[in-house]
């Protein structure tokens, strides 16, 4: 952004309690976090679960912040220490929302193509491949991290500068009407929805539920001129081209997908060694290029359309467009390789997890060669309602369906998982429920002499990533006899102590830690309650 301090005070609507020295002064960035505080930030005090960024504002202007926005009434030391600074104290009753405010308003002075993403899993992945091809004829910028909610999305608007030609913002949603909220901030003309998965059923109830809530994005684009970037072998399609009003609005809608229907489609696909996909795209020009990704499944192809089907739409060039798509590496956390010194092939997918994503990186492990041991761990899903055990079951299921050789269980749903397995004819020694990761590792040190490929995947909430990192180190690998069981009886609190997702969305709201008032900018924040093949996050 690029904005004076006195249009900061009108656009948030803040009201001014100690006015800077020069109002005039130009403000490029803004945080909410004292740690990635420079001189001349503006600092907006948000106030968390269990700490007040309010508690850092004298810290923010000893740091050196031009002007401060409180959300909360101030206290005596805080005027004189912007006095001292010679800086601006702002007030608002509601830091978010004068953040929000302040977005929209500089959304408001951008020239630029923005092209939002939402989808029930593949959105930090899909927007990764999309700001990749955009960024081949424009100058881009997109959301750090999975920055996809009521925080994240403004700090992307603002993180743009007037030379920005294309913003890629990921749009994250837990019920109805919080996309439509982000739009307003947005005001994306390119709207892309990955898929239609079973999330947040906990809120939403049903599928339906679930596309109308994506079908926001949708809504939101400018009649006449937007452009509507679907799944053409999605079921909820339909549904949410209904909800939108498509025709009757003269969307452009493009459609992606393998089926011959679908306006950008893939064919021939092959995959190598690694699970690593090439395929012939195919373009309205109807002529096919090949592409092969760096990153791995099937799932990824259908990914690399989408972005495909927004890069033509924005008339970026095939051969760029195609070149951008080879270049994408894996986002952290989401099916990332970890080749370790004693031949195991570790796959990191713990960023989160739904029932079609994990669907989706169980049929990647499958494409292991057979004669390779393929352990899938699987931990918890969160916030899928009354249906979590049949959810969780069928996911069970899919695991035999995919050829792995053992299933790994971990958390108090995961025991679902096992039944599901065994019901689908998996032998019963092949599948272990532990208690907790550290279970789980002791469970997996005698497989790691015969040089596996394993997938670790659960929803955020498990923070299953622990156990990545335990064996990366290498340790608890020490022979010892695993700690789990392969019974049927209980599991067990999930680790972490089995908290869900919705507790983990307030207490880490993109980036606002639980203590000390301190972002937390990992890329580890819950961004939708699915894993991003996103997130997500």
């Amino acid at each position: 952004m690029q904005l004076t301090i006195a249009q900061i005070a009108a656009f948030s609507q803040a009201l001014t309690i100690v006015p800077a020295r020069d109002a005039q002064r130009v403000v490029q960035r803004v945080v909410w976090d004292t740690r990635a505080l420079q001189p001349g930030t503006l600092f907006v005090a948000l106030p968390g679960e269990r700490a007040d960024g309010n508690d850092f504002i004298r810290e923010a202007f000893e740091k050196g912040a031009a002007a401060v926005v409180a959300s909360r009434q101030v206290v005596e030391a805080e005027r004189f220490a912007a006095e001292r600074h010679k800086a601006a104290l702002l007030y608002a009753p509601d830091g978010l929302l004068a953040l929000q405010r302040l977005a929209s308003a500089w959304r408001g002075q951008l020239d630029a193509q923005v092209v939002g993403i939402t989808g029930s899993s593949g959105k930090t992945s899909t927007k990764a491949l999309v700001s990749a091809v955009l960024e081949r004829a424009f100058l881009t910028v997109s959301s750090l991290g999975n920055r996809n909610n009521e925080v994240g999305l403004p700090a992307t608007v603002l993180s743009a500068s007037l030379a920005t030609e294309a913003l890629v913002v990921e749009m994250a949603m837990r019920g109805r009407g919080q996309i439509a909220d982000l739009c307003a901030i947005a005001r994306p003309q390119t709207g892309i929805v990955t898929n239609v998965g079973p999330v947040h059923l906990e809120l939403l109830g049903t599928k339906d539920n679930v596309a109308r809530a994506k079908a926001e994005l949708v809504e939101a684009l400018p009649d006449g001129r937007g452009v509507a970037v679907l799944g053409g072998d999605d079921p909820y399609t339909p549904l949410i081209r209904e909800v939108a009003r498509t025709a009757e609005r003269d969307l452009r809608v493009l459609l992606f997908g393998l089926g011959a229907h679908n306006d950008i489609r893939a064919t021939a696909i092959e995959y190598d060694e690694a699970a690593r996909p090439s395929f012939d795209l195919w373009l309205p020009d109807g002529d096919p290029r090949r592409v092969r990704l760096r990153l791995q499944g099937r799932h990824s192809v259908v990914n690399a359309l989408a972005a495909a089907a927004a890069g033509t739409s924005l008339g970026v060039p095939a051969s760029q467009l195609v070149s951008a798509l080879e270049q994408v590496q894996p986002v952290p956390m989401r099916q990332v390789e970890h080749g370790l010194d004693d031949g195991t092939l570790l796959i990191d997918d713990t960023y989160n997890a739904n029932p079609d994503s994990m669907r989706a990186a169980l049929e990647l492990l499958g494409r292991f060669p057979a004669g390779r041991l393929r352990v899938a761990v699987l931990g918890d899903m969160g916030e899928l309602g009354e249906g979590e055990a049949a959810l969780h079951e069928g996911v069970g299921a899919a695991v035999r369906q995919n050829g792995i050789d053992v299933l790994v269980c971990v958390g108090a749903r995961a025991r679902s998982y096992a039944q599901g397995a065994r019901a689908a004819g998996m032998d019963g020694a092949s599948v272990v429920v532990c208690d907790d990761i550290e279970g789980a590792a002791a469970t997996l040190a005698p497989l790691r002499d015969e040089a596996p490929v394993i997938l670790v995947k659960a929803s955020r909430f498990m923070r299953l990533e622990r156990l990545v990192t335990l064996l990366i180190e290498g340790r608890h690998d020490d022979g010892q006899p695993p700690e789990g069981r392969n019974d049927d009886g209980q599991d067990g609190q999930a680790p972490g102590g089995g908290g869900d997702a919705e507790a983990m969305w307030y207490a880490e709201r993109d980036g606002q830690a639980p203590e000390g008032g301190q972002a937390i900018d990992d890329g580890q924040t819950p961004d939708d309650g699915q894993d991003e093949e996103e997130g997500a996050p």
